[in-house]
């Protein structure tokens, strides 16, 4: 055979998709479960200190993002609040 040949085969096995679709919807759970359980996250801008200070590190000041706390609230936890919210209004 010549390397052009080698080079262009391809396998007649199918893609995994079921293993792919079982993987994503364990990370969605889990992540479902974290943000039920742990809905606040670290400030990205100030990687969970409350503060962040100059490049020369002489001044150090309160996080605007997250007012000094630290933290901030998940992405999914705003969409579970958004949700909750819409469902208890309705009621």
């Amino acid at each position: 055979m010549t390397p052009f040949v080698l080079a262009t085969a391809t396998s007649d096995r199918p893609l995994p998709w079921g293993w792919l679709l079982l993987a994503a919807l364990v990370l969605g759970v889990v992540y479902i479960a974290e943000c039920a359980w742990w809905p606040f996250g670290h400030c990205r801008r100030c990687n969970g200190q409350g503060k962040h200070s100059r490049k020369d590190g002489k001044v150090w000041r309160r996080c605007r993002r997250c007012k000094g706390s630290g933290t901030r609230l998940r992405v999914g936890r705003r969409v579970w609040n958004h949700f909750a919210r819409i469902r208890d209004d309705a009621s």
